[in-house]
């Protein structure tokens, strides 16, 4: 695996210093059918916290982590470091533009949806889930229209599917998609060895 430990320290209006969290392995999620490549392009991590297991998400500006969010097992969440200052989770992954990209709900999903493409496709994730992911297609949208198409994959739930259309009704008309996924997200979809019907 690949382990590392330190710390990175974040200006914060020019005055209070905030030390990011950044200890962890890269390593498959194996519940998730998530491969150790895909973690490693993604840079997502897992590691404990004040003494509880948790997974890492990196979010970073030209490639140094400005943001991480911690994920435990009880499904809460916390913040390290500066979440406003960063954009889509993966956004730095891809270049400007292109025919196609994927928008997800969550970390877990963005990568399930590319390791099925390989991880040679663009895919990115919303900040905060559904709650908040008008907001972040709001502060990303001109890199995202710089896309052919926008396709947003978020959850089968009614709160997914309304977030889904909230977030297209931002974009330039005809730009956006809504997949439909006949279970409950893009990685319950890789669990159950469902790849080709999510590609498609």
């Amino acid at each position: 695996s690949e382990k590392f430990g330190m710390h990175h320290l974040l200006a914060k209006d020019n005055k209070k210093q905030e030390i990011i969290f950044s200890e962890g392995e890269t390593k498959a999620l194996t519940k998730r059918h998530i491969n150790k490549e895909t973690c490693f392009k993604f840079d997502y991590r897992v590691s404990t916290h004040q003494g509880k297991p948790c997974q890492v998400a990196n979010y970073k500006i030209n490639n140094r982590v400005v943001a991480q969010k911690l994920r435990f097992s009880d499904k809460t969440f916390k913040w390290v470091g500066s979440s406003t200052d960063v954009g889509l989770f993966g956004q730095h992954l891809w270049r400007d533009g292109g025919k196609m990209i994927v928008v997800t709900e969550g970390e877990l999903d963005c990568m399930s949806v590319s390791q099925s493409q390989g991880n040679k496709w663009a895919v990115v994730s919303v900040k905060n889930g559904s709650q908040g992911a008008k907001r972040d297609i709001q502060k990303s949208l001109e890199w995202l229209e710089k896309f052919e198409s926008v396709i947003f994959m978020f959850d089968m739930d009614r709160a997914g599917q309304s977030a889904a259309l909230s977030c297209a009704s931002v974009l330039t008309p005809g730009k956006a998609k809504i997949a439909h996924l006949p279970l409950k997200d893009a990685n319950e979809m890789l669990v159950q060895g469902r790849v080709k019907e999510l590609i498609d």
